[in-house]
């Protein structure tokens, strides 16, 4: 069985339950596959910030730039921000410093796998959503 390893920024208020319930669903989806998801758990976002001062630490982007992949949950809080009043938004700090343009989304019906929407035309969906 192959293992990935799986950098996990569940970030803060719902971004944690969030990423703890995709980890059960890529544990799931890994035992059909044959593939083994080791997570990591790495601290970043407001509550980090709130904490440590820091809310991406360089230690977070060295091991997250060492996985095979990496799950962030949401980040940032309104009432948690930097001195000059920004938000604290470590996820577009990562895409700066992987030079990741944007967020990529395919969209199709997977096979097996009952249909969400009850149109039949549903079946022929597919594209690609993309977000800056």
């Amino acid at each position: 069985m192959e293992s990935l390893s799986i950098a996990v920024l569940p970030g803060d208020g719902i971004g944690v339950e969030v990423t703890h319930s995709a980890l059960k669903v890529l544990e799931n989806l890994g035992s059909r596959a044959g593939l083994r998801f080791v997570p990591q758990q790495l601290r970043a976002g407001a509550i980090a910030y709130q904490e440590t001062g820091t809310a991406l630490s360089d230690e977070t982007i060295r091991s997250a730039g060492e996985a095979d992949a990496m799950l962030l949950g949401a980040m940032g809080l309104p009432h948690i921000r930097y001195a000059d009043g920004t938000e604290i938004a470590p996820q577009l700090d990562l895409r700066e410093h992987f030079a990741l343009f944007a967020g990529v989304r395919p969209i199709r019906p997977l096979p097996g796998l009952p249909l969400k929407l009850a149109d039949p035309r549903a079946a022929d969906i597919d594209f690609v959503l993309i977000r800056e």
